[in-house]
This record gives structure tokens, C-alpha cells and sequence, in this order.
């Protein structure tokens, strides 16, 4: 976890995985009540949990097993559809996604900030599968060599794997690539 100053009195407590915001903020409140850190009381501390990609990943996983990541899709493509959401044009920001594809990304953004300890798996079988959509998510940054992963190249490949689902056994996941990337 850091600390950041913001402006004036006001700081930020970011950390990537553990406790809920609201706990956060309450372990800091039984902190700065002690008498170590007197200083610190007359400040606004503002907490913000960050959300890594190993997060993003172990609850997608989480939901897809436990069966609820295929209904919220469709759902949240079907809600999305009805308030008349507009689409990105294409070459704006990136290839057009699909409602279902918006509606994914949202639904696993909501369980990330839902969740305590969300990189945790929930379940010891989803380890596999946390590290396949990792590896699914991931391509070389340019020049560097260096793997970077990205929530919505998860989504593509997770998105791909529901969509091709047969009988109650989803498809292993596996790298999508868009058209656009494979010129």
C-alpha cells in the first residue's frame, strides 16, 4: 500500500489487492485513533484499491465457473442494448467491440470492487485457468520484449471461449487476436 498527498490535508491510500475500500478505511480510522500517528489526524485520507490484472482475471475465472459469467454478458449486452448505448467507431479507440464484450468488462470490473482479496482464486481448480486468460491477455510491448497484459485482450479471449461454449463444458481459453493485429 502508499500514501500519496493530493492537495492541501488531503492524501490517497492505494493498494492493489486486500481488504474492501470501506474496510480500508476503517483499519486506517482504528490507526490514526492511536497515538502514534497524531499528525495524520487533522488530514482526509481518501482510499482507492487499484485493480491488477491477476484481480481481473481470478474473478472472471471465479464467475465463469460458478456459471454466472454467461448470464451477466448476456444480460448487460441486453441492458446496454435497451438504453441505446453507442458503440466506439472503429480506429478511435481500438478494433469496435460488441455489447457483450462491454457488458463482460463490466461485470468483472464490478465483482474486482466487490471482492476482498480479489487475486486471490476462489477456488484451487481456477489457478489454471487464472494463469491461461493472464497468458490469453499478454503480448510482447513494442521494442522491449517485455510481456505486458491487458484486461481487454482477457476479455477478447474470455469472450471468444463463452461465445464458443458447447454443453455444459466452456472451451479451453486461448489467444484471440483481432483483425485488425493479424495483418
Amino acid at each position: 500500500m502508499g500514501f500519496y498527498h493530493d492537495t492541501g490535508a488531503r492524501w490517497m491510500a492505494i493498494w492493489a489487492d486486500g481488504p474492501l475500500e470501506e474496510e480500508m478505511g476503517t483499519h486506517l480510522d482504528t490507526g490514526l485513533a492511536g497515538h502514534r500517528y497524531v499528525d495524520m489526524r487533522d488530514r482526509t485520507i481518501d482510499c482507492h484499491r487499484s485493480t491488477s490484472n491477476r484481480a481481473w482475471a481470478a474473478r472472471a475465472i471465479a464467475s465463469r465457473r460458478e456459471g454466472a459469467l454467461g448470464t451477466a454478458i448476456v444480460e448487460g449486452a441486453a441492458h446496454r442494448r435497451s438504453l441505446g448505448a453507442g458503440m466506439p467507431r472503429p480506429g478511435v479507440h481500438g478494433p469496435t467491440h460488441t455489447h457483450e464484450y462491454y457488458a463482460l468488462l463490466r461485470h468483472v470490473d464490478d465483482l474486482c470492487r466487490g471482492t476482498a482479496y480479489p487475486e486471490r482464486a476462489s477456488s484451487p481448480e481456477d489457478e489454471r485457468l487464472i494463469g491461461k486468460l493472464l497468458a490469453a491477455g499478454s503480448r510482447d510491448r513494442a521494442n522491449t520484449g517485455m510481456p505486458t497484459v491487458k484486461d481487454y485482450e482477457m476479455a477478447s479471449a474470455l469472450l471468444a471461449a463463452e461465445q464458443a461454449r458447447t454443453g455444459d463444458r466452456p472451451p479451453e481459453l486461448g489467444i484471440i487476436r483481432t483483425q485488425e493485429e493479424n495483418r
